[in-house]
Protein backbone atom coordinates (compact mmCIF):
# COMPACT_ATOMS: atom_id res chain seq x y z
CA UNK A 1 0.00 0.00 0.00
CA UNK A 2 1.53 3.44 -1.15
CA UNK A 3 2.05 5.65 1.86
CA UNK A 4 -0.38 8.44 0.28
CA UNK A 5 -3.91 7.55 -0.72
CA UNK A 6 -4.51 9.26 -4.14
CA UNK A 7 -7.38 7.34 -5.82
CA UNK A 8 -10.32 5.01 -5.32
CA UNK A 9 -8.29 1.90 -5.78
CA UNK A 10 -5.87 3.11 -2.81
CA UNK A 11 -8.79 4.28 -0.87
CA UNK A 12 -10.14 0.59 -1.16
CA UNK A 13 -7.08 -1.32 -0.67
CA UNK A 14 -6.72 1.12 2.53
CA UNK A 15 -10.27 0.08 4.05
CA UNK A 16 -9.66 -3.77 2.72
CA UNK A 17 -6.46 -3.41 4.74
CA UNK A 18 -8.16 -3.04 7.88
CA UNK A 19 -11.04 -4.96 7.48
CA UNK A 20 -8.38 -8.35 6.64
CA UNK A 21 -6.44 -6.79 10.20
CA UNK A 22 -9.56 -7.33 12.06
CA UNK A 23 -10.84 -10.38 10.27
CA UNK A 24 -7.26 -12.02 10.93
CA UNK A 25 -7.45 -10.93 14.64
CA UNK A 26 -10.96 -12.42 15.47
CA UNK A 27 -10.15 -15.27 13.88
CA UNK A 28 -6.75 -15.91 14.78
CA UNK A 29 -7.41 -15.70 18.57
CA UNK A 30 -9.91 -12.93 19.71
CA UNK A 31 -13.06 -14.70 19.00
CA UNK A 32 -11.56 -18.64 20.42
CA UNK A 33 -10.44 -16.72 23.61
CA UNK A 34 -13.47 -14.74 24.12
CA UNK A 35 -15.21 -18.32 23.49
CA UNK A 36 -13.55 -19.87 26.08
CA UNK A 37 -14.21 -16.64 28.50
CA UNK A 38 -17.77 -17.27 28.70
CA UNK A 39 -20.00 -19.23 31.11
CA UNK A 40 -23.36 -19.90 29.07
CA UNK A 41 -23.58 -22.52 26.60
CA UNK A 42 -25.10 -20.34 24.14
CA UNK A 43 -23.63 -17.60 23.93
CA UNK A 44 -20.15 -19.73 23.86
CA UNK A 45 -21.51 -21.57 20.96
CA UNK A 46 -22.63 -18.74 18.87
CA UNK A 47 -19.04 -17.15 19.21
CA UNK A 48 -17.35 -20.66 18.01
CA UNK A 49 -19.79 -20.81 15.13
CA UNK A 50 -19.32 -17.54 14.37
CA UNK A 51 -15.69 -18.24 14.28
CA UNK A 52 -15.92 -20.29 12.14
CA UNK A 53 -17.66 -17.67 9.63
CA UNK A 54 -15.07 -15.15 10.27
CA UNK A 55 -11.90 -17.90 9.17
CA UNK A 56 -14.18 -17.60 6.05
CA UNK A 57 -14.25 -13.88 6.26
CA UNK A 58 -10.20 -13.71 5.86
CA UNK A 59 -10.92 -16.06 2.75
CA UNK A 60 -12.84 -13.57 1.40
CA UNK A 61 -10.98 -10.30 1.83
CA UNK A 62 -8.13 -12.26 0.38
CA UNK A 63 -9.46 -12.75 -2.31
CA UNK A 64 -11.14 -9.32 -3.21
CA UNK A 65 -7.65 -7.87 -2.55
CA UNK A 66 -6.25 -10.85 -5.39
CA UNK A 67 -9.54 -9.55 -7.54
CA UNK A 68 -8.30 -5.68 -7.41
CA UNK A 69 -4.92 -7.04 -8.54
CA UNK A 70 -3.40 -6.89 -4.84
CA UNK A 71 -1.34 -8.39 -2.79
CA UNK A 72 -3.61 -8.64 0.47
CA UNK A 73 -1.91 -6.93 2.93
CA UNK A 74 -3.61 -5.96 6.65
CA UNK A 75 -3.00 -2.64 8.11
CA UNK A 76 -3.99 -2.31 11.64
CA UNK A 77 -7.12 -0.94 12.82
CA UNK A 78 -6.95 1.08 15.73
CA UNK A 79 -10.33 1.43 16.67
CA UNK A 80 -10.37 -2.40 16.91
CA UNK A 81 -6.82 -2.93 19.08
CA UNK A 82 -8.06 -0.01 21.45
CA UNK A 83 -11.99 -1.62 21.75
CA UNK A 84 -9.76 -5.59 22.19
CA UNK A 85 -7.33 -3.73 24.99
CA UNK A 86 -10.43 -1.93 26.82
CA UNK A 87 -12.18 -5.55 27.09
CA UNK A 88 -8.84 -7.03 28.11
CA UNK A 89 -8.84 -4.25 30.94
CA UNK A 90 -11.82 -4.75 32.04
CA UNK A 91 -12.87 -8.10 31.99
CA UNK A 92 -10.80 -9.61 34.78
CA UNK A 93 -12.95 -6.73 36.88
CA UNK A 94 -16.45 -8.77 36.72
CA UNK A 95 -16.86 -11.08 39.63
CA UNK A 96 -20.34 -12.29 38.29
CA UNK A 97 -20.36 -15.01 35.46
CA UNK A 98 -23.86 -13.32 34.47
CA UNK A 99 -22.67 -9.83 34.12
CA UNK A 100 -19.06 -10.74 33.09
CA UNK A 101 -20.95 -12.66 30.00
CA UNK A 102 -23.17 -9.93 28.82
CA UNK A 103 -20.25 -7.87 29.03
CA UNK A 104 -18.44 -9.97 26.76
CA UNK A 105 -21.22 -10.02 24.30
CA UNK A 106 -21.23 -6.42 24.18
CA UNK A 107 -17.90 -6.57 23.44
CA UNK A 108 -18.52 -8.77 20.60
CA UNK A 109 -21.57 -6.57 19.81
CA UNK A 110 -19.34 -3.60 18.85
CA UNK A 111 -17.12 -5.86 17.04
CA UNK A 112 -20.34 -6.85 15.11
CA UNK A 113 -21.30 -3.10 14.44
CA UNK A 114 -17.82 -1.75 13.02
CA UNK A 115 -17.45 -4.61 10.98
CA UNK A 116 -21.11 -3.81 9.27
CA UNK A 117 -20.45 -0.40 9.05
CA UNK A 118 -16.54 -1.21 7.40
CA UNK A 119 -18.37 -4.01 4.96
CA UNK A 120 -21.00 -1.80 3.94
CA UNK A 121 -18.96 1.01 3.26
CA UNK A 122 -16.26 -0.97 1.17
CA UNK A 123 -18.93 -2.38 -0.97
CA UNK A 124 -21.08 0.84 -1.52
CA UNK A 125 -17.58 2.80 -2.24
CA UNK A 126 -16.58 -0.66 -4.43
CA UNK A 127 -20.40 -0.44 -6.42
CA UNK A 128 -19.94 3.56 -6.88
CA UNK A 129 -16.36 3.20 -8.40
CA UNK A 130 -17.93 0.26 -10.76
CA UNK A 131 -15.66 -2.11 -8.92
CA UNK A 132 -18.77 -3.64 -7.10
CA UNK A 133 -18.52 -7.34 -8.91
CA UNK A 134 -15.05 -7.62 -7.76
CA UNK A 135 -16.19 -7.38 -4.23
CA UNK A 136 -19.35 -9.15 -4.25
CA UNK A 137 -18.23 -12.11 -1.97
CA UNK A 138 -17.76 -9.58 0.69
CA UNK A 139 -21.95 -9.34 0.24
CA UNK A 140 -21.60 -12.81 2.25
CA UNK A 141 -19.44 -11.65 5.37
CA UNK A 142 -21.50 -8.87 5.72
CA UNK A 143 -24.69 -10.92 5.78
CA UNK A 144 -22.88 -13.39 8.39
CA UNK A 145 -22.59 -10.03 10.53
CA UNK A 146 -26.05 -8.85 10.55
CA UNK A 147 -27.01 -12.54 11.64
CA UNK A 148 -24.10 -12.60 13.96
CA UNK A 149 -24.82 -8.75 15.29
CA UNK A 150 -28.93 -9.92 15.85
CA UNK A 151 -28.34 -13.09 17.57
CA UNK A 152 -25.69 -11.43 19.97
CA UNK A 153 -28.28 -9.15 20.91
CA UNK A 154 -30.63 -11.71 21.24
CA UNK A 155 -28.02 -13.38 23.47
CA UNK A 156 -27.38 -10.56 25.99
CA UNK A 157 -31.56 -10.11 26.13
CA UNK A 158 -31.37 -13.46 27.39
CA UNK A 159 -28.74 -13.65 29.59
CA UNK A 160 -29.28 -10.10 31.60
CA UNK A 161 -33.01 -11.56 31.56
CA UNK A 162 -34.54 -8.95 29.40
Amino acid sequence: MASTVSNPRDLLALLLGELLHVERRLAGEVLAQLAQSVHDEGLARLLRTHLDETRSHVQRVETAFRRLELAPSAHACGAFEAAVGQHDELAPSIVEQRLADVFHAQAALQTEHWEIAAYTAVLAFADACGRGDELSGLRDSLADEQRAEAALAASIDRIAGV
